[in-house]
Order: C-alpha cells, then structure tokens, then sequence
C-alpha cells in the first residue's frame, strides 16, 4: 500500500501538494489529461496548450466548481477564495463608512485622533483561511472573544459577515446552527436566533445549546414567559441530555453548566 506522501501530486499551476485528481489549492487537474486532438502529442496535467503543436486544450487548467447543491461534507459549491472575497468585500463596506463618519480629524504626524470602536484594532476580520466554515467559525470566535471582554460595539461590528459566512458554509450541522443563533442574538436579531434554535430542535427537541439560545433570544427580547418555557425545558432535559457525547456539547463543554444556572436562575426569578 502506498504511503500518503507517495500519493501526493504537485500542483502544475499554483505548486501546493495534493492527492487525487485536482489540486485542492486552485482545482487545476492532476492527471494527464490524454491526447493533444490536433496532432497526438501526450498532454500533460493542467495543460491549457499541447507542447508539441501549441494547439488550445479543451478542458485545462483550473476546474469550475458546478452550481447547485454537492453531495457530502455539507460545504458551499463555491470555491473558498470566493467566499474569501465576499466576506473581504463586506468588510470593505463596512469599514469605509465607519470610518467616513467617525474619524477626527488627523493629529500631528498624520495619525487619525478617532476611529474604529476599541478592541476592533484595525477593523478586518480574521485571516480568511481554511474550508467556508473554518472562516465563518473565526469570525463566530472574534464575536465571542469581543463580547466576552465587554466590547459590545467590536462583537457587533463582524455579524453581518459572520451571518454571510455562515450562509455561505451551508448547509451547518447544529452545531453551526448553534454558533449562527448566538450571532444573531448579538447582531439583535432574535426572530432569526429563535428559528435557527427551532431548526436544532426540530431534530432534537432537548438540545441544551439550542434550548439555551432560544431562552437567551426571548429574555433579551423581553418576552420573559417564552424565556421560561425554553428555560424550563432545558432543565427538563439536562440531567440525561448533558450525558451524551455530542460533539458540539463537547466542545462547549464549560458554557453548558453556565447555561443550567441562568436557566434554573430564570424559572426560579
């Protein structure tokens, strides 16, 4: 059996290492890709023109992604640097406003007196790298990290392209269902926050991190008796739910028992 090095091929066209048959880096083809139609000259992997007669090469270099839904792994169709873009692009939108109206004017030296809110540094978002939601989770972790610290204005400054990253990454499983609540929830959309919980809860009526969610929404909302029936159910479904070996209650494994006492902490109020 050959070993995983001896399978890795290098890119013709950007260089990275990949197995298969596309480039994982830019989608140019691995393998050659037959005959040159013209006069017969073996084609090599990615070759846009034969090298023996320079004819144009139906079907080299880069491959497109299809439209439409794929199959497995639950990513967009999109290629990733297209999602980078977009959430660049959205950045852009953002950030150029903001800074139109509320910078002061330039001190000595050329340095700007206002600027971007505190904790936001210099207002990009996190490095664009990895798979759709390895993006979309860096910017859910920068939210988090920024609420955390009590920078309401850093947290709420990234939801509108962490929502579009996540939109992007779909279809999510719940545990990015979840992380996509907790954005809205920050961004004040709780109508959003209250579906996307329900979307969990409709495969598992007793998910804590969806029940939670869900809770928090209506409180901040100020509809403190549907607050009670979320936070009701969880405490319903806690001492056999945080049992089992869900992978997202794994990885909030510290926020759950935080979650048990403001829900016991709103039923009892």
């Amino acid at each position: 059996m050959r070993s995983y090095l001896s399978r890795m091929k290098k890119c013709p066209s950007c260089g990275k290492q990949s197995e298969g048959a596309f480039c994982s880096g830019c989608g140019t083809a691995l393998k050659n890709q037959g005959n040159c139609p013209s006069c017969g000259a073996r084609l090599p992997a990615g070759a846009r023109f034969c090298t023996g007669c320079g004819q144009a090469v139906a079907g080299g270099g880069a491959r497109t992604a299809r439209a439409g839904g794929g199959s497995g792994g639950g990513g967009s169709n999109l290629p990733w640097y297209l999602l980078g873009a977009a959430v660049a692009a959205l950045a852009l939108l953002l950030v150029v406003p903001y800074l139109r109206e509320n910078t002061s004017p330039r001190a000595p030296g050329g340095t700007l007196t206002g600027g971007l809110p505190d904790g936001l540094g210099d207002g990009t978002p996190p490095p664009l790298t990895g798979t759709p939601r390895e993006q979309a989770d860096a910017l859910f972790n920068r939210i988090m990290a920024a609420r955390e610290s009590g920078d309401s204005a850093g947290a709420v400054f990234f939801t509108p392209m962490a929502i579009q990253a996540y939109d992007m990454a779909a279809p999510l499983d719940d545990d990015g269902r979840y992380h996509l609540a907790l954005v809205h929830n920050v961004a004040g959309n709780h109508d959003e926050a209250v579906a996307v919980a329900e979307e969990i809860l409709e495969g598992n009526p007793n998910h804590l991190l969806a029940l939670a969610a869900a809770a928090e929404a209506e409180a901040i909302r100020g509809d403190m008796e549907a607050a009670r029936a979320y936070a009701s159910r969880f405490l319903e479904a806690y001492p056999t739910e945080r049992e089992r070996q869900l992978q997202e209650y794994l990885d909030h494994a510290n926020i759950i028992p935080e979650y048990e006492r403001e829900a016991r902490a709103l039923v009892e109020g």
